[in-house]
């Protein structure tokens, strides 16, 4: 058992084993908690998206003496949202405007823009419609977690464009196959009652019925869309379920062999547990 001394230290070995298998199921938690489907199916459309190294996009400071020796690409568009965070919103305009000419039908750059010019709006006069643009722009590109769709909601209704709000609430309340992304900000009673107060307001509208918002074939690319992310996301629900099943395998498995006190098979299935860890889709940052 001289292997456990190492492995565990000065404790006793029963508390050292369990104290390993708690901490696995404490990163297992976090993970869960902090690395969602949503996002990892994003990962899926990058093809679409401007992206580079996190450290490049980020500002989070790298320690002296410290050498990067892996890191993951992220879209470019996260620079514009921490230029809009720290209201710079012409610097991220510019900046969406330049990604857009490499990638126009990127919804980051897009989503970005919109918050950029509704934000910076006092900086021209045009600036609240091209942010009602990029809102419709993010839905048609492909972001559908509510936050575009309130956006132009609320643009929409404010420039008193009542029909094509009304398309707008339409398309969300009416088309069983629209939906909101999971985890998103989209709530279909709001925009409910945004469409009964529009429809009290239609007499004043500043647009007409011919005024068309999206025509049918940016719907059926929308429609089409919403149906790809599902497909992904079930297909990643489940490879996710089957790696967090084999995850507690091992885990099982080694500590039956612990209690054993089966050196070799321990070794062994700790081996298997980090190649099979190594050559996961959800699990690979537990390798480490």
């Amino acid at each position: 058992m001289g292997f456990l001394k190492k492995l565990f230290g000065g404790k006793s070995e029963s508390e050292k084993a369990k104290e390993e298998v708690q901490k696995r199921v404490q990163r297992l938690t976090q993970h869960q908690t902090q690395v969602t489907l949503e996002s990892l199916r994003t990962q899926e459309k990058l093809k679409n998206v401007a992206t580079a190294p996190i450290s490049q996009v980020t500002s989070i400071p790298i320690p002296e003496g410290s050498t990067i020796v892996a890191e993951s690409e992220i879209p470019v568009s996260c620079s514009m949202g921490n230029l809009v965070f720290e209201k710079k919103y012409q610097e991220a305009i510019d900046l969406g405007l330049k990604l857009l000419e490499e990638t126009p039908d990127d919804c980051g750059v897009h989503i970005n823009l919109m918050d950029a010019y509704f934000k910076g709006r006092e900086l021209s006069p045009d600036y609240l419609e091209k942010s009602t643009y990029h809102a419709k722009m993010s839905m048609i590109c492909g972001h559908h977690t509510g936050y575009a769709e309130e956006r132009l909601a609320k643009n929409l209704d404010k420039a008193k464009f009542y029909h094509q709000s009304l398309q707008l609430y339409n398309l969300i309340l009416d088309n069983k196959e629209f939906h909101f992304s999971p985890g998103g900000c989209g709530n279909s009673i709001d925009f409910a009652k945004r469409r009964d107060a529009v429809l009290k307001k239609m007499d004043k509208a500043l647009d007409t019925e011919e005024d068309i918002l999206f025509t049918q074939e940016e719907i059926e690319q929308m429609i089409q869309d919403i149906k790809e992310d599902e497909k992904r996301r079930k297909e990643d629900e489940a490879i996710h379920d089957e790696e967090m099943n084999r995850f507690r395998e091992y885990n099982d498995k080694q500590w039956e062999a612990f209690e054993k006190g089966d050196n070799e098979e321990y070794n062994r299935l700790e081996k298997e547990f980090k190649a099979f860890i190594r050559n996961s889709k959800f699990l690979k940052h537990l390798d480490h």
